[in-house]
């Protein structure tokens, strides 16, 4: 059992993974596995046909899109942003950044106590830390694939997901052991 980690935050630096694409009106499905994919790997709209994201997922793009028979359809470009709207906003209104916040504060509210019990009375063994780890994963499992690792100068003050990452890193260190020697004497019982 792995656990589940935030991707990799990107700086401005990285600068950005621009991709463009033009699918025909008759393959209407192709369109629509092409931008389904794109929000997967956590690119934002930027215009009909234009999707952006951290160019650290300028790869990732690249190979996925290639496996998916879709890079016929597609440019992919590295970036930098020159001008002229505040970066910031644009990216509130590329990524439902609101949306993400939520659903990390949503994952802070819930696996908190979690922690807090933990620090108390010490670290669950057996059935109980398995119970645990897994409410932890299948509860996080989503979050590192809607967040794309955008630069914290461009988030918002106090970001949700840093405290969840955190939180997360925190129980997953805690829970993983024993709950896979749990797994383990299960399996092998």
């Amino acid at each position: 059992m792995r656990g589940f980690s935030a991707p990799r935050r990107a700086t401005l630096g990285d600068g950005w993974a621009l991709v463009v694409f033009s699918v025909p009106e008759t393959q209407r499905a192709k369109r629509h596995e092409l931008r389904t994919r794109l929000a997967h790997l956590g690119f934002g709209t930027v215009a009909p046909g234009v999707w952006l994201a951290p160019g650290t997922l300028a790869c990732v793009a690249k190979e996925t899109l290639a496996r998916r028979e879709l890079a016929g359809y597609v440019d992919i470009f590295r970036a930098d942003h020159l001008g002229y709207a505040d970066l910031a906003d644009r990216v509130r209104q590329w990524w439902d950044l609101d949306g993400l916040s939520a659903k990390y504060t949503q994952f802070i509210e819930c696996y908190q106590p979690l922690a807090r019990r933990i620090a108390a009375h010490g670290v669950p063994a057996g059935r109980q830390a398995f119970r645990d780890y897994a409410s932890t994963l299948i509860a996080w499992q989503r979050l590192p694939y809607l967040d794309p690792g955008l630069p914290l100068e461009l988030l918002p003050a106090g970001w949700s997901g840093v405290t969840a990452g955190h939180l997360f890193a925190e129980l997953n260190g805690h829970l993983h052991e024993p709950a896979l020697r749990h797994a383990v004497s299960v399996i092998h019982a």
